[in-house]
């Protein structure tokens, strides 16, 4: 690593000049992409230096990518891509040697990766490291994933007797909310067969929906009725379709899944007072970014708008939190944090309190920062949420505790404090 480190300081400290030719461009493309792999490079020796050493667990991190993720402050995919590249290097001794030279870039090293990471196909992908090799020399990238993908498709079999539908093992499903826009976008894969009982029901849904915005429009347009003035779009009757797919399964007698129907949503008092005031005809007033607050229990933002209508039809509770953001009038003298002595902890904060950890709010236990062992009390001073893993390490050596501040300092049990 010191070398690759040394060798991507001597390519970047000087600026590189203007290009005045095409070959000039070339050269200075060469550079510094040469010195972008290199810094790849050591980032990915140091990621194994630390899975070594296991020093990531001082730090309560699971281990050395996820110590990696908080510490670099990068994303799960880019610390999750870094990591392949390192299991596929400590077996690979031919590739490694094509990686730590600068002739693999970042990209085909993931492909790569990606290939070698399938248990399936690991073994003879170390035999076939050469073919690799030359192939990631001769083509660009889009040619090597193609190459890349018709030998996984000759090498991952599951046998003599592969399952009837392969498609089902690789099902998968995410709902991920974009915090700018506030939408939420759902992506999911299904099976051959789940794929077209799904397709059939969303489809007689939509039709439903269909057949509702028809019957709308006909009752103003009659015989002019068309398309064109239906109330909604194709694509938002496909939206509306499935969220009553979803609301008529929440109402199903025998559902798989027993569903609490409870919204919270958090305000902060200046937040909801600004839209009442703007909802009774008063001039618009510009929030504090660090005092306007409009989400779910989980830190989701919710849309101003749809979230103060849905406050005229519900019921409110008050919740009165200090500068710390501390519940403060919401305690119970139970040993369990449960009722509203729970939800006063939760809307402390949308995720688990331990640095680097993202489990949302409403899959945490509650931790008392002392703890009840000790005397510590069941209320929101003495309350944090913290997902499973890091509830039960703080017992084991760690300390936390609540600054005057509202910050929370853990310190390991050789006394560092976690980043």
């Amino acid at each position: 690593m010191p070398a690759a480190v040394a060798q991507q300081k001597k390519a970047t400290t000087s600026p590189p000049a203007v290009p005045r030719s095409g070959a000039q461009a070339i050269e200075l493309i060469d550079a510094v992409e040469h010195a972008r792999r290199l810094a790849t490079v050591a980032t990915v020796a140091a990621i194994a230096q630390i899975h070594e050493s296991r020093t990531f667990y001082d730090q309560g991190h699971v281990d050395a990518r996820v110590m990696f993720q908080h510490v670099a402050g990068v994303s799960g995919a880019e610390s999750h891509r870094l990591d392949k590249i390192r299991r596929m290097i400590a077996a690979c001794e031919k590739i490694d040697r094509e990686w730590h030279d600068g002739r693999l870039s970042v990209d085909k090293a993931a492909l790569l990766a990606s290939a070698f990471a399938n248990p399936r196909t690991r073994e003879r992908f170390v035999l076939d490291q050469n073919w690799f090799i030359k192939k990631a020399r001769r083509f660009g990238f889009v040619r090597l994933k193609k190459i890349m993908a018709r030998w996984l498709e000759v090498h991952d079999t599951d046998g003599s007797e592969p399952d009837a539908d392969p498609s089902f093992d690789r099902r998968s499903g995410s709902l991920v909310q974009d915090h700018f826009g506030k939408a939420w976008k759902l992506e999911a894969t299904l099976g051959s067969l789940q794929g077209s009982r799904f397709n059939e029901v969303w489809r007689a849904y939509l039709e439903a929906e269909f057949l509702h915005d028809w019957n709308q429009a006909e009752q103003i347009h009659g015989n002019d009725t068309c398309r064109d003035l239906l109330a909604r779009t194709h694509n938002q009757r496909m939206a509306d379709a499935l969220c009553q797919m979803a609301e008529d399964a929440v109402n199903s007698d025998k559902p798989a899944a027993q569903v609490k129907r409870v919204h919270n949503i958090v305000w902060t008092a200046e937040t909801y007072e600004e839209l009442l005031r703007r909802w009774a005809g008063g001039p618009a007033r510009i929030l504090d970014p660090d005092s306007y607050n409009i989400t779910d229990i989980d830190g989701h933002p919710i849309a101003a708008g749809a979230a103060f209508a849905d406050s005229l039809v519900q019921s409110i509770r008050q919740v009165v939190q200090n500068a710390a953001r501390v519940t403060i009038n919401m305690s119970a003298g139970t040993r369990f944090f449960t009722g509203l002595a729970r939800l006063g902890v939760q809307l402390t904060t949308c995720e688990c309190y331990w640095p680097g950890c993202h489990v949302p709010t409403s899959r945490c236990q509650i931790d008392h920062v002392r703890p009840a062992a000790r005397g510590g009390p069941s209320n929101q001073l003495n309350g944090l949420p913290a997902c499973q893993r890091h509830n039960r390490l703080k017992e084991r050596g760690y300390t936390v505790a609540r600054q005057l501040d509202g910050t929370i300092l853990i310190s390991t049990p050789n006394g560092d404090t976690v980043r």
